[in-house]
């Protein structure tokens, strides 16, 4: 509000005129009483029978049927005086409060009410020049803080909703894998070797190392978009040894290829460990999806690696393509209660960490096929 007007101001706007009202009013009905006493005593009555008359008691008076107009002319303003203050005292009372009260009263009342009921979404509006205007102002202000911090409370509950459950989601899939190393383990029984035995096991140490630093990760994060990668020198031959293994032993080895492309003695710069998140979110989808056959293909340049995972399956629908990138979207005939519909949205967030992004299409011969690429350059962060 540019102007403030105090209530006492604004009182005495309303009660000045109401005075100067009732001072003239009261003026007019005494000398119009007055007036009507003269009157009735100059034409109905001489000096002499009116002060003859006058000395006579009223019931006398009042039996005779004589002077009973003089009386009210006399008498009456008595009573229209008070009754005249009256009325502009309650009409200065009514146009102070209809003017400067109801409104701001009306407004604060409705707030409360929709506070109280949890209802947030309006806006407090009064444009009441006075200390009133000024608390919808105070209860308008406050009003907004209540939203935000609702808002913000409501919208680190969705983050830390969506955070555990890609939590879970990436947790599913190195479980899968070491079941994996223990499912050969059992087939093998007694009759690997040493050496076979202590790569396994080194193998699913590994895995157990990963999945304890990316569990560390995840609970110090509030939200997905927090996640930081730690960049660190490794041979690209490395990587896919990693990727091809993984992959075989979360699809089975006859349901899954891997080719690469690309010198692997050169050496990358990414973090291993959000690449193979990327990869085993990919292949896991991949596999829900194919009819026989899931294949992989990684290659890198100077700057960029891509891996590049298909399958034999239908393929994407239209809508897939453009609302797979939504958190917890699922295509309409997945009912798969254990899918969360987090998978590419994860893959997305991942790569842009890295440096690089995620596209996803049909192949011609049927299928679906996702990208996923990476910066790969020793200054990336």
């Amino acid at each position: 509000m540019d102007q403030v007007t105090s209530l006492r101001f604004s009182w005495l706007r309303y009660l000045i005129p109401c005075l100067i009202l009732c001072v003239a009013g009261c003026a007019l009905i005494e000398g119009l009483s007055v007036y009507l006493q003269e009157w009735y005593t100059a034409k109905f009555m001489d000096a002499a029978s009116f002060g003859e008359l006058s000395s006579l008691d009223a019931p006398s008076r009042q039996t005779a049927g004589m002077h009973w107009l003089y009386d009210l002319f006399r008498y009456a303003r008595l009573v229209l005086i008070p009754l005249w203050a009256a009325a502009c005292l309650w009409l200065a009372a009514s146009g102070f409060y209809e003017r400067e009260i109801r409104k701001p009263v009306d407004t604060l009342t409705r707030a409360s009410e929709k506070i109280l009921g949890d209802d947030l979404d309006f806006r407090v509006e009064c444009d009441s020049p006075n200390e009133l205007g000024r608390l919808c102002g105070s209860f308008e202000e406050m009003r907004k803080n209540l939203y935000d911090s609702n808002y913000s409370l409501w919208k680190s509950l969705e983050e830390r909703k969506r955070l555990n459950s890609a939590f879970s989601h990436d947790l599913r899939t190195p479980i899968t894998v070491l079941k994996g190393y223990m499912e050969l383990i059992r087939q093998f029984d007694g009759k690997l070797s040493p050496e076979k035995q202590a790569d396994i096991l080194s193998k699913m140490e590994n895995q157990i190392e990963r999945l304890g630093s990316y569990t560390e990760k995840m609970s110090s994060l509030h939200k997905l978009e927090d996640i930081i990668p730690d960049v660190q020198e490794i041979s690209f031959g490395q990587l896919c040894a990693q990727l091809e293994e993984t992959g075989r032993l979360l699809c089975g080895g006859a349901a899954f290829s891997f080719a690469s492309e690309g010198a692997y003695e050169q050496a990358v710069y990414t973090d291993s460990e959000l690449v193979m998140q990327v990869f085993l979110n990919l292949v896991s989808n991949a596999l829900r999806y194919a009819d026989t056959r899931v294949t992989c293909t990684a290659s890198v340049s100077a700057e960029t690696m891509t891996i590049v995972v298909s399958d034999d399956g239908k393929g994407f629908s239209e809508e897939a393509i453009r609302k797979a990138w939504l958190p917890f979207y699922r295509a309409g005939n997945d009912n798969d209660k254990e899918h969360f519909g987090l998978g590419l949205y994860i893959c997305k967030l991942l790569c842009r960490k890295n440096g690089g992004d995620i596209t996803i299409e049909n192949n011609e011969n049927g299928g679906g096929r996702v990208t996923a690429g990476f910066s790969v350059r020793k200054e990336a962060l």
